[in-house]
């Protein structure tokens, strides 16, 4: 679904641009925005697998798509002084599908990779404590989601890491997502905290497209794209949270 992309992306501009005047017109005692970023390292994708233009199948090594990057932001509201729910987008980038088909190992695929997630929040703050007059406060959480995941043009390379001239096209589906994460607010000033959490997350499935394409010139369809493999990740985030008091 092509418009999910696109209503994430008016939804995050509409909070962008109605956060000033909401914050004149209404209480927002206990919302607060975060900016984050972290490093995202894959798990195994699992074996993937596609169908030649005659039928064949093909089998390709279950391989992880090495670490990427994760840039984004969230809105939430603190509903207790303990839980709070908030909003979250996130854009990772930097993965890469490099597989070498087990049937015939002479010929491995790459694609570059990358996905945009849209997730609900929720976390448990537990009662913080002090250092240095600093208030740590650690938490549990977890959250549920959609992922658009992207897989670009799939390059089919030779035992010699030339490319052979035959390509797949890319493809873009839509899944659902969830997240596990632990975590630690250290508190910078009485509203601004330093966010600093590590997350397991799972985005999905990814899919190649059917296209064929020898030299650049149409060489017909594959059966089946590549399918099979999922995204799953551990992340190292940090962010910067500040909460309206």
């Amino acid at each position: 679904n092509k418009r999910i992309p696109h209503m994430i992306r008016k939804l995050t501009l509409a909070l962008l641009l109605t956060l000033p005047s909401m914050a004149m017109a209404i209480d927002l005692e206990g919302y607060y925005i975060t900016a984050k970023g972290g490093v995202s390292k894959t798990f195994n994708t699992g074996t993937t697998s596609f169908n030649s233009n005659a039928g064949a199948l093909r089998v390709m090594q279950n391989e992880d798509l090495g670490t990427g990057s994760a840039f984004g932001f969230s809105v939430g509201k603190y509903l207790t002084d303990s839980f709070r729910l908030e909003l979250e987008a996130i854009k990772r980038t930097g993965y890469e599908y490099d597989a070498r088909d087990i049937i015939t190992p002479r010929f491995t695929e790459k694609a570059k990779m990358q996905t945009e997630a849209l997730f609900i929040n929720g976390f448990y703050d537990f009662q913080p404590f002090s250092i240095r007059n600093t208030a740590i406060t650690p938490y549990l959480g977890g959250g549920v989601g959609i992922s658009r995941n992207k897989m670009g043009t799939q390059v089919i390379y030779n035992n010699d890491g030339l490319a052979n001239g035959r390509t797949f096209n890319g493809n873009t589906i839509n899944q659902f997502a969830y997240k596990l994460s632990a975590g630690t607010l250290v508190s910078l000033t009485e509203q601004l905290s330093l966010d600093v959490n590590y997350q397991y997350v799972n985005l999905g499935a990814f899919k190649g497209g059917t296209e064929v394409l020898v030299s650049g010139v149409f060489d017909g369809h594959l059966q089946r794209g590549i399918n099979g493999g999922d995204i799953k990740t551990q992340e190292l985030m940090v962010g910067l949270q500040y909460t309206f008091k």
